[in-house]
């Protein structure tokens, strides 16, 4: 196969391909066998239908068609590999004025959508702030006080109603005009009062009830509820408090630090709980400095991002999300029955998300290319081994399988992105993230501002809506 390249605007090129008489022949050959094995003819058993009589009886131009309809898919793969362009999408389909015809080369055309190519800014050097990773008592003592809710006891109380921290056992039936509401009723639902796991306007309702009262609480529904006919509704809720239980904490002393570790003291455990806190905010301060420098690396970048990158990205993060959903154990497709009409609207909101990351990917293989960046077989080794311990594989097999599917070469890219991150963050320069802070605030617009400001209401709002499959 002979391949030449013309570059075009736009980042496209064409492809002219010129496909070999012998190749011609050897595509002739695959689909009459192929057609043979199908194909039924009276006096003649399936697959031994002569080649003539198959093609008087089929008609070689109905032969040339399935020639093509079989192998197209396959020069035209064959032919983008070899040219070695990056292409990320066929704009035109393959072009040809004539036919294959055996004996004779076959010669095609096809548009490519190459990979766009970014005009890197500055970025070594750019500023970034660091976090301040110092450990503070309160951040000690927090950690100390979640331990001692976990191991809390309940104790049931009587004689005075619920309040904020107590966990109640309620029986729980929504109405909406008379009728019940699928899924908005619970038997011996046991709830910890302010942990908003239920709409406000309903755990609100239960608290000051005693246990074994019974009573009415109306709970709006907002008017963007997902589910239509309770969005912009009040529902009411036949709520029944059948037991009360109060928060028993234990006592902050030696004898529980070795009731909950393995050490002799609370001085002992709350050094350790420091010193644990230390290093994971160490790590996620470098882990946000690098992620900082590296956008401001990309934002100095230029580059004209095709929309089928885009698009591919953003479907790619919504796959994720469903996976997600289901590893949770959410039935798919009982989902996506109820949501069809806002999936349009999240792969709306994913955008700017997915363009950010398919920019960022264009400008770290930019710097890869420029500073000539590279990965040694033996670090594409380092990646392989525990992805093949997880799967309970021979690491060479692994590696085998990761070499036939081309698999091992998303392998090295990530692996030079991670290193021309890598590059940014040690050229970068840490400032303190009150000069960052204003620096941001200087150059956004107000429109961009007001945008940030109405999302973070809007996430403030979602924390009252109860979790899935709650009331």
């Amino acid at each position: 196969m002979k391949t030449t390249v013309t570059e075009q605007e736009g980042r496209k090129a064409r492809v002219e391909v010129e496909v070999s008489t012998e190749e011609v022949g050897k595509a002739f050959d695959a689909t009459l066998a192929g057609l043979a094995r199908e194909v039924r003819l009276p006096g003649f058993r399936k697959g031994r239908v002569p080649r003539p009589v198959l093609i008087q009886r089929l008609g070689m131009e109905g032969i040339t068609q399935q020639v093509l309809d079989d192998h197209m898919d396959e020069w035209g793969q064959k032919a983008i590999d070899e040219s070695g362009l990056q292409a990320i999408d066929v704009v035109e389909p393959p072009h040809h004025d004539g036919v294959p015809e055996q004996g004779s080369p076959f010669v095609f055309s096809v548009l490519l959508q190459l990979v766009p190519i970014p005009e890197l800014g500055q970025y070594k050097g750019v500023e970034a702030p660091r976090e301040d990773a110092e450990v503070k008592d309160g951040d000690v003592d927090f950690q100390v006080n979640r331990l001692r809710e976990e191991f809390a006891n309940l104790r049931p109380v009587s004689g005075r109603p619920a309040v904020q921290g107590d966990y109640v056992t309620v029986d729980f039936a929504g109405s909406l005009e008379g009728e019940p509401v699928e899924a908005a009723a619970a038997e011996d639902y046991v709830l910890e009062l302010g942990s908003g796991r239920v709409l406000a306007e309903l755990e609100q309702g239960i608290e000051g009830m005693e246990a074994g009262a019974e009573k009415v609480v109306s709970v709006p529904y907002a008017e963007d509820w997902p589910e239509e006919k309770l969005a912009g509704k009040t529902a009411e809720f036949t709520v029944k408090l059948k037991e009360i239980k109060e928060k028993i904490l234990p006592p902050l002393n030696d004898e529980f630090a070795k009731d909950v570790s393995e050490f002799a003291s609370l001085l002992e455990l709350r050094l350790d709980i420091r010193r644990k806190l230390q290093g994971a905010k160490e790590s996620a301060a470098k882990s946000r400095f690098r992620a900082a420098a590296v956008q401001k690396a990309v934002d100095n970048a230029t580059v004209e991002i095709p929309e089928v990158m885009v698009v591919r990205q953003s479907e790619s993060m919504m796959q994720d999300y469903l996976r997600s959903l289901e590893a949770r154990g959410i039935d798919l497709k009982a989902f996506m029955e109820a949501s069809k009409e806002h999936l349009g609207s999240m792969m709306l909101q994913m955008r700017p998300e997915a363009e950010n990351m398919v920019k960022t990917g264009l400008v770290l293989d930019a710097i890869v290319e420029k500073e000539q960046l590279e990965v040694s077989e033996q670090e594409v080794d380092e990646i392989v081994k525990p992805l093949a311990e997880a799967g309970k594989s021979d690491p060479a097999d692994l590696r085998e399988r990761l070499e036939q599917s081309g698999r091992i070469e998303s392998i090295r890219q990530n692996l030079l992105r991670d290193k021309a991150a890598g590059l940014i963050e040690s050229n970068a320069l840490a400032v303190d993230r009150s000069e960052a802070s204003t620096e941001t605030a200087d150059a956004e617009t107000p429109g961009e501002m007001g945008e940030e400001t109405a999302e973070s209401a809007t996430a403030a709002e979602g924390t009252a809506a109860p979790e899935s499959g709650e009331a």
